[in-house]
């Protein structure tokens, strides 16, 4: 089983990560583990010795609650495999020694989808996306379907793409679509006869079938971010490596409907 690493908070986000986590169990199975970190003002931290550590022990119980609400709200049909971990501090700095520490092979947190690359970059620009030891799964929406695409580009790394995107789905029952996108401000997406995709796509599809997976299909299209991601929408997850700021494929994955595994 998969060692997952949850993160969630008292807010939509996270609601929709915890039910989408739970139908995730059903292709990929999860040990699953759910943590939450309380960030405490400045103002409000107090003392030293056994006053702070009174204090801490305030904080976190109020954490537990909030994870004792949450699950209790959702209901997921996923059991846990352990009791869910509250932790008072800097929230990327707790969650990095905890992923660290535990020796997690996911982690997982909701991202109410929204148009802005911007916001979607500092989010997996943040030093928890790139200092993590582990493939990130970014949940934007409750994508209800049986199949993965894997998003390869000129700029991908066909091998860092498959072998790592088969380090947590290569167990799994999903079945995969390749999708390689070429930008062009088309004012209709178009797809392009698979050749398009040169070398890099080959590749891809010859490392899925030594992993042990057959394609379902070969996606080549040419449009903009926008229309690419759309095109997404039908997807469970997407896979891709960690995109560059200025990449296109950035913006893609920040249009992205559905739900965004990023590997590296």
């Amino acid at each position: 089983m998969l060692k997952t690493l949850l993160y969630i908070n008292e807010d939509l986000a996270s609601s929709i990560a915890l039910r989408y986590t739970a139908y995730l169990n059903k292709f990929v199975p999860l040990s699953l583990f759910i943590t939450h970190v309380e960030e405490p003002d400045e103002k409000e931290q107090v003392g030293t010795g056994w006053v702070r550590h009174t204090w801490e022990d305030g904080v976190a119980s109020s954490g537990k609650r909030l994870i004792d609400r949450m699950l209790r709200t959702e209901n997921i049909d996923c059991p846990l495999a352990g009791r869910p971990k509250v932790f008072v501090g800097d929230r990327e700095k707790e969650i990095t020694y905890e992923l660290r520490n535990g020796m997690y092979k996911l982690f997982v947190e909701g991202y109410l989808n929204t148009a802005d690359p911007d916001q979607f970059y500092e989010v997996i620009s943040s030093p928890l996306y790139t200092k993590a030891p582990c493939p990130m799964l970014v949940v934007k929406n409750l994508s209800i379907s049986k199949k993965c695409a894997l998003l390869c580009a000129d700029s991908v790394d066909p091998r860092d793409l498959v072998e790592k995107s088969m380090e947590i789905l290569g167990d799994s029952t999903f079945s995969f679509d390749i999708v390689f996108f070429k930008f062009n401000e088309n004012e209709k997406l178009k797809t392009l006869d698979r050749a398009e995709g040169g070398s890099h796509l080959q590749e891809t599809e010859s490392l899925l079938a030594k992993a042990g997976k057959s394609v379902e299909d070969v996606i080549v299209l040419s449009g903009t971010p926008e229309q690419v991601g759309d095109h997404l929408r039908d997807y469970a997850l997407v896979a891709s490596t960690l995109p560059s700021r200025k990449s296109m494929r950035m913006y893609v994955l920040a249009n992205s409907l559905a739900s965004v595994l990023l590997v590296r």
